[in-house]
Formats: C-alpha cells, sequence, structure tokens
C-alpha cells in the first residue's frame, strides 16, 4: 500500500508590489479610509480620524470608501481615487 502525503501550504509568493512609503509626518495629511462593509466598521474608522486628528494637523480632508461586502475588494475607481488623493488610508474590520 503506498501512502501519498500532501503539503498544503504554499511558499510565500512575490508579486513584485511594494508596500507605499510610510509619510514622515501626517501634518497636512488627506486621511483614506477603508470600510470593510461590516457592522461597525465605519464608526472605528471615524473614531480612528477622530484621534489622529487630534494628535496631527491632519488637513481635514478624509475620503471614506465603503466595500459592498468584507469578502469583496474595494471598486477599482475607489482604488484608484485613494492612490492618486489620500496621502495615508486606513482599512478597518468591523463588528
Amino acid at each position: 500500500m503506498t501512502v501519498t502525503l500532501v503539503d498544503p501550504t504554499l511558499s510565500p509568493v512575490s508579486a513584485g508590489r511594494r508596500l507605499a512609503p510610510r509619510p514622515a509626518s501626517l501634518d497636512g495629511a488627506v486621511l483614506g479610509l477603508v470600510n470593510n462593509g461590516k457592522a461597525r466598521g465605519r464608526e472605528i474608522l471615524q473614531r480612528v480620524a477622530e484621534n489622529l486628528a487630534a494628535r496631527h494637523r491632519i488637513s481635514g480632508t478624509t475620503i471614506l470608501v465603503t466595500k459592498p461586502d468584507s469578502s469583496f475588494p474595494a471598486e477599482p475607481a475607489d482604488i484608484e481615487m485613494l492612490a492618486a488623493d489620500a496621502t495615508a488610508i486606513i482599512a478597518a474590520i468591523g463588528d
């Protein structure tokens, strides 16, 4: 009798992408907020934005994007808008 072992893990795959560089400061920053569509996600993001504004001189402009559902990606147009206009982007998990 032959036993075949299968390793279900994958090696890390590099997609050739890197994280955007972290801004040196949030002073004057435009915040991009991504709500994942779960309960309380929007409230969590609003509180985070308020806390950041209390500690930094945020520009006062905040871009809020809400995904249709936590299991779906944000709309391509929303991603492009965030990439073009936001200095820093924060994604929240609700519940």
